[in-house]
């Protein structure tokens, strides 16, 4: 994988190359070079751009994909972080903006749970948290349902601002279309976020 890196790296400082201009850079075989071209087109993250002509055959010429770009470092978070910082100091502003955050989540994933109710939608539902990166499963235990989040893509913003936290929780409650309560929280130093689902009818039930 250090090696991918590195030969995705040279693409993106020096544009499209040939696997013979790749080995020389890199100080590896054309052999490796070609196998390693094979598992980053394999992963959608290098493609074929063309042909650059050559004293013999044509070389064939590569180039990243749009995809590569999860490949390098991004200051998502810190930026995040600094305009949450920014807006605490105006706490109204900041509750408004994460209530308008959710709202946009939920008009993004709400028309794929449309028309599903009980344990069809909160399949769907499930499968719409495990996108987003959240880890979720699903478990029928009596009188309803639980909800775990292994992982929390926000994390960091959470552990200074818990109502980004209100934020997500919101968004799960249009998801799932019922009420959820919050039994266990990652940013509390727990193994997984909880949530339980409880019935309130033989429709949620089935």
């Amino acid at each position: 994988k250090a090696t991918r890196l590195r030969l995705a790296e040279l693409l993106r400082l020096e544009g499209s190359q040939t696997v013979e201009g790749l080995g020389a850079a890199l100080h590896l075989t054309r052999t490796a070079v070609i196998n390693h071209l094979a598992g980053l087109q394999a992963d959608g993250l290098v493609r074929r751009r063309g042909l650059r002509p050559g004293t013999g055959r044509p070389s064939i010429v590569y180039e990243l994909t749009p995809a590569a770009e999860r490949l390098f470092p991004k200051s998502y978070d810190d930026f995040a972080a600094a305009l949450l910082e920014e807006l605490a100091t105006r706490p109204g502003d900041l509750r408004q903006v994460l209530r308008r955050t959710a709202d946009r989540w939920i008009a993004r994933d709400l028309p794929h749970l449309q028309g599903l109710h009980g344990r069809p939608r909160f399949e769907r539902a499930r499968e719409t948290l495990a996108e987003r990166g959240f880890m979720p499963a699903l478990e029928h235990v009596p009188g309803g349902y639980l909800v775990r989040e292994h992982n929390c893509p926000l994390m960091r913003l959470t552990a200074a601002h818990p109502e980004v936290c209100d934020m997500v929780h919101r968004w799960l409650e249009a998801l799932f279309g019922a009420r959820l309560s919050r039994e266990g929280c990652l940013r509390e130093g727990d193994l997984f976020s909880t949530y339980r689902i409880a019935f309130n009818g033989p429709s949620e039930a089935a």
